[in-house]
């Protein structure tokens, strides 16, 4: 937050694409960093997170402190904290299902073996969780689940970029609907 302030003193002499760099550079990458531990958190827990967010979002329009965060948000085409984490999570999911990821990670993704064909493509086996409180958040768990849930156009691409254009437009959808 002391980032935005100081970035707040420079908007005068900045534009807004070199603005938006250095909120990237200098607070985004903050949120973004392992922000895949806070999946399944609590949104009263996210919270503080959104607050930047959402502070950093008026700071580059240049925006009142009582204006809609949302517009601002949809008009950078920025992801909510909560959506952003489930991004990123299933962008780890996409390259471990790719076998890109680390072995470890990859070993996490079973296909269910069914005696018969699904429309929605193959599955993954998501293992029951040990304990109820922490271990649904857990990446062994999570991440299965939520590929699953994803429709088939995004589970069918081989290209990292591409499943990250198709996914950020899928869950902007259900971000802002």
């Amino acid at each position: 937050m002391f980032n935005l302030y100081r970035i707040r003193s420079l908007r005068a002499h900045l534009g807004r694409k070199p603005l938006e760099q250095l909120v990237h550079s200098l607070v985004m990458s903050h949120l973004d960093y392992c922000c895949t531990l806070l999946y399944g958190l609590p949104d009263c827990s996210l919270a503080r997170l959104q607050r930047v967010q959402n502070f950093a979002a008026r700071l580059i329009l240049n925006r009142r402190k009582f204006d809609s965060a949302t517009q601002s948000l949809k008009e950078l085409h920025w992801l909510p904290i909560r959506f952003r984490i489930l991004f990123r999570l299933l962008c780890l999911a996409f390259k471990c299902v790719n076998g890109t990821a680390p072995r470890y990670l990859c070993e996490y993704f079973i296909y269910s073996t069914t005696g018969y064909s699904l429309r929605s493509g193959p599955t993954f086996t998501v293992p029951r969780a040990r304990t109820r409180r922490h271990g649904d958040r857990a990446f062994s768990v999570a991440g299965p689940r939520e590929w699953n849930k994803l429709p088939l156009n995004i589970k069918a691409c081989t290209s990292l970029i591409t499943s990250k254009g198709k996914l950020k437009t899928h869950i902007f959808a259900l971000a802002y609907q």
